[in-house]
């Protein structure tokens, strides 16, 4: 039940204290000058101020805690608001307590209705049984017109891909900053100091979007791209040399062996990588190549660069620094699964396959892989990424002799720092993502 505004502003005030006779000018005076709009006055007979007094104790025991209505200061004897002002902002208070009450239940019941704390899962397990239903449908589906289901390696080639799609995707945001200063080290070496000197530098001139994560569109597209194919490729290398060595299941393969199917299949991802992976270094390096291009001309998205290479160049364009691609990914990728194939294989039990040593060892590997990657072939990246921002039209080893003349042997290794920096989280992510995609799609095939 609200107050009324006489029990407000008894409880409010503190009980007034008697003056005596001999109070002097002064006193009165400042008393006489205290600004007051409500005040109580008690100046009735002995009785009336006991009556007074014995309502206020009354509506002090009575009345709760009042809460902060405004500006009113409680416990003080000088009152800035009438007591209808008091009771006007006593009941808003009131009504907005009650207001927020209600709201709060209503977000709740929305929370509850949609299921929006756990939307997340839900949604990840309501794709999973999308899929599942797709690849059990073509797992029994006979190219044919069957259903004697001879699909299984088809099948099995899919979920590779998309989950080495999935794990492309997911390695480029969590790599792209420094892969970024990489490829701006190895293209304009004179340009930086070192390789924080480039992240701030670039970070204060062009911001994050546009300069840390510069080229992030075409990078998803090139580790899209790269992994789906080589991962979808290393499976059925994986076969091919299983059936080359005569052994019956892939997991027989021994480290070495498992090496080799990833050199083949980089021969594969390689055709897919170059185009994708040329847009995003000259976007990487769009500040430092402005003296390598036409002045009018706008290259500043993903697609306006696309289209003036095409213009300049042709399909040719595209593929400029093949060979130095060649020679980086089928040597990298043999180091590359060599080293993760045996990093897992040091890491399991005796009682633990290599599939289930969980994600944390999952992620060394993929770590280890990553660095022996970039440390055995960063020379050829370094080339690469030269012939592609620098449209340069000599052979890799031309570029090569012509680089460690003028800049010494250690040019051939500017931007590793970064590039293993990097490609620590961003193995480790791809890795466990993929096996983890890759054991779930298996998983709704069961279902």
């Amino acid at each position: 039940m609200t107050p009324t505004p006489l029990e407000i502003v008894v409880a409010t005030s503190t009980p007034q204290t008697e003056h005596n006779s001999n109070e002097n000018g002064a006193d009165a005076t400042a008393a006489a000058a205290t600004p007051s709009v409500a005040t109580v006055t008690t100046k009735s007979s002995d009785s009336d101020t006991d009556n007074v007094s014995l309502s206020a104790a009354e509506a002090t025991q009575s009345a709760t805690s009042p809460p902060d209505i405004g500006s009113t200061r409680v416990g003080s004897d000088i009152l800035i608001m009438t007591p209808e002002q008091i009771a006007e902002a006593y009941e808003k208070t009131v009504q907005e307590e009650e207001r927020k009450r209600v709201k709060a239940e209503e977000r709740g019941w929305l929370f509850r209705k949609l299921n929006l704390r756990n939307a997340p899962t839900a949604l990840r397990d309501r794709l999973l049984l999308i899929v599942g239903k797709i690849l059990r449908f073509i797992l029994h589906l006979d190219m044919h017109g069957g259903t004697t289901g001879n699909n299984t390696n088809f099948v099995g080639g899919l979920i590779d891909f998309l989950a080495g799609s999935l794990g492309g995707a997911a390695q480029v945001y969590v790599s792209q900053p420094l892969d970024t200063v990489k490829v701006k080290l190895q293209t304009f070496p004179e340009a930086y100091k070192g390789m924080l000197d480039c992240f701030f530098s670039t970070y204060r001139k062009d911001g994050v979007m546009r300069g840390l994560y510069a080229g992030s569109l075409p990078a998803v597209f090139a580790n899209v791209a790269e992994n789906s194919v080589l991962f979808a490729a290393y499976g059925g290398c994986q076969k091919f040399v299983t059936y080359v060595v005569d052994k019956e299941l892939t997991s027989e393969l021994t480290t070495t062996e498992n090496a080799c199917a990833g050199s083949l299949a980089a021969c594969f991802s390689t055709l897919t990588l170059c185009p994708t992976e040329l847009i995003k270094c000259k976007l990487q390096a769009l500040r430092e190549m402005k003296h390598f291009v036409e002045p009018t001309a706008d290259i500043r998205t993903p697609w306006t660069l696309t289209r003036y290479i095409w213009r300049t160049e042709g399909i040719r364009g595209f593929y400029r620094g093949l060979g130095s691609t060649f020679v980086r990914e089928m040597p990298g990728y043999f180091f590359f699964f060599g080293s993760y194939e045996g990093t897992r294989e040091l890491l399991r039990s005796k009682d633990q396959t290599k599939d289930e040593i969980g994600p944390v060892r999952t992620m060394i590997a993929g770590a280890t892989g990553g660095v022996c990657l970039w440390t055995s072939t960063f020379p050829a990246d370094v080339i690469k990424s030269r012939i592609q921002v620098k449209n340069l039209n000599e052979g890799m080893f031309t570029v090569g002799a012509d680089i460690v003349k003028r800049e010494g042997v250690l040019a051939l290794y500017r931007g590793l720092l970064p590039s293993v920096l990097r490609t620590i989280p961003a193995t480790a992510t791809l890795f466990v993502v993929y096996e983890y995609t890759k054991k779930a799609l298996h998983g709704t095939l069961s279902q």
